[in-house]
């Protein structure tokens, strides 16, 4: 298995498909225990794992947290990684655990050399129990409390720290972002805004474009994400209570807000030059290294730490699959199909590699081939897991609509109280729709989305093709011009033609059907297979 490591984790943690998967025994923890985050809070449960193995050690009977909505995989907390003394060399790919001892006049930064060591004090939690690795730093001035976390990809400002440090997200300057989720049911808004200084120790970043998440977290103010970490060498020194850094150079905040915001010069002050180590010598050091400057945007760089990796490991799966993915998104489709067919040969029990192998032949209009591999995965994924959702993408877009159904019913009854629920039942009410059954309960599907989410476009292009199987031409319509006052989409275009044609109304059919083709040519014989629009025929 591979885990998570999350620094943000008061305790280890899983979901419960992934409990389910492991074969796990849930025990239910003492009365009124609660886990929080991002989008509310939960009531988890207890797993315990006899026996696991991690870096040549077994430990015996492994306590996991089990609950809350579903991230897709275990992560490892603080339970582990505040045993001791803890170094995070993310761009390397390296988290190292240390036992320390007689080291209290000493800096530990042992790898630093000449370069500049910026040392903060790790301040104390909030009780015994709070493990989180503390720091104080300044947004535009104000001193606010930040947590370190690995576990969050980017990192983000409370909306009460911003309003401390004098920002709004009322700021005509501020950018609408995506809605951001954790362990609770809901979900959060957040806005890209520009930071004047952001400040930790001796180190200031100006200029920074910085997120603002619409939640209120009692113990911090600024999460501290991996952007952070990948820009900076980090020991945490819970024996000397300080935090070590030094800074890797590249961009901090903005490598995860640039797809949305324009590209902000951030100026640096006292972090010194880029880091310079010693080149790896381990096909794990080149992967680590790799693996670091993928996730800072580096691909050629990456390639070529992987390119080393594979010559001196030239069977490991995960090195290929790896490998793989960074060229299929390179556009060097037939190198990546190659490593992928390697990979398999390796590992044919991995779900998630037959999974992309099989969304790489469909688009090559291997269909024969797309769909061997989607019955082989099918067979493979773990019953009610997240990862079944993809595999009933791909059964959609083959016109398999009724084999994607079977995937999925499993899913909505295992994450009823997932912040993802909602966008399960719009899934489930569209593949309804497109296989044309249980269109009753499809419709229920589609209305309890929109209870919980409001009237969406996605979710009222839904419920329209409920309405149009139905034949209740005017609901259909209805829908369909509500989601087409917020955006122009081709299926709800398409849907709403089939509606008017119904009724009669051929000028308003013709209309809409030529503004679905051009936003989409291929509208009609995406719904063919479904006989969506051959009714007539």
């Amino acid at each position: 298995m591979r885990f998570w490591l999350d620094s943000g984790a008061f305790f280890s943690f899983m979901p419960e498909a992934k409990a389910q998967e492991l074969g796990l025994k849930l025990q239910n923890l003492p009365f009124g225990f609660q886990m929080s985050g991002i989008g509310g809070s939960t009531t988890p449960s207890l797993a315990t794992v006899k026996s696991f193995g991690l870096v040549g050690q077994t430990l015996k009977d492994v306590q996991f947290v089990v609950g809350g909505s579903d991230i897709g995989n275990a992560m490892l907390g603080l339970n582990l990684l505040a045993l001791g003394d803890t170094e995070y060399d993310l761009a390397n790919g390296v988290v190292n655990l240390f036992q320390v001892k007689g080291c209290s006049q000493f800096s530990l930064a042992y790898w630093a050399g000449t370069k500049p060591v910026n040392v903060v004090k790790h301040l104390p939690g909030t009780d015994a129990h709070d493990k989180h690795i503390y720091a104080e730093v300044t947004v535009n001035g104000k001193k606010l409390r930040a947590s370190f976390d690995t576990g969050a990809p980017t990192t983000s400002l409370s909306r009460r720290g911003a309003e401390l440090a004098g920002i709004t997200v009322s700021d005509s300057k501020a950018v609408p972002s995506y809605s951001m989720t954790g362990i609770g049911r809901g979900s959060r808004a957040s806005w890209i805004v520009k930071i004047a200084d952001f400040g930790i120790g001796d180190e200031h970043i100006q200029n920074t474009p910085m997120r603002i998440i619409d939640e209120r977290i009692d113990s911090f103010d600024v999460l501290l994400g991996a952007d952070f970490f990948l820009a900076h060498h980090i020991f945490v020194s819970r024996s000397q209570n300080r935090i070590y850094m030094t800074y890797n150079g590249g961009p901090i905040f903005s490598i995860s807000t640039d797809g949305e915001v324009a590209k902000q010069n951030t100026v640096e002050r006292n972090l010194g030059g880029d880091e310079k180590t010693a080149a790896p010598t381990t096909a794990d050091g080149f992967a680590g290294r790799g693996s670091g400057r993928l996730a800072r945007g580096d691909t050629p760089g990456a390639l070529a730490d992987f390119d080393e990796a594979i010559r001196m490991a030239p069977d490991r799966a995960d090195l290929l699959a790896t490998r793989s993915r960074m060229l299929l998104q390179s556009g060097k489709s037939d190198e990546g199909l190659k490593d992928l067919d390697r990979a398999i040969r390796l590992s044919p029990q991995d779900h998630d590699l037959l999974a992309t192998r099989a969304w790489v032949r469909l688009n090559r209009d291997d269909r024969v081939g797309a769909l061997a591999d989607i019955d082989a995965a099918s067979a493979l994924v773990p019953k009610g897991s997240f990862d079944a959702v993809s595999l009933a993408i791909l059964y959609e877009r083959l016109g398999r609509a009724d084999k994607a159904l079977v995937l999925i019913n499993p899913v909505l009854d295992m994450h009823k109280e997932d912040s993802k629920y909602p966008q399960l039942l719009n899934n489930r009410c569209w593949l309804r729709g497109l296989a044309n059954v249980e269109l009753a309960a499809g419709l229920e599907d589609c209305n309890k989305a929109i209870r919980k989410l409001g009237a969406h476009p996605g979710l009222l292009d839904s419920r329209a093709l409920i309405q149009l199987r139905l034949g209740d031409t005017a609901a259909a319509i209805a829908d369909a011009d509500a989601a087409l006052a917020v955006k122009q989409m081709p299926s709800t275009l398409y849907f709403r033609a089939l509606a008017h044609k119904a009724r009669g109304e051929t000028e308003a059919a013709a209309a809409d059907m030529a503004a679905a083709v051009k936003l989409e040519a291929n509208v009609v014989k995406r719904f063919t297979p479904f006989g969506i629009g051959t009714e007539s025929k």
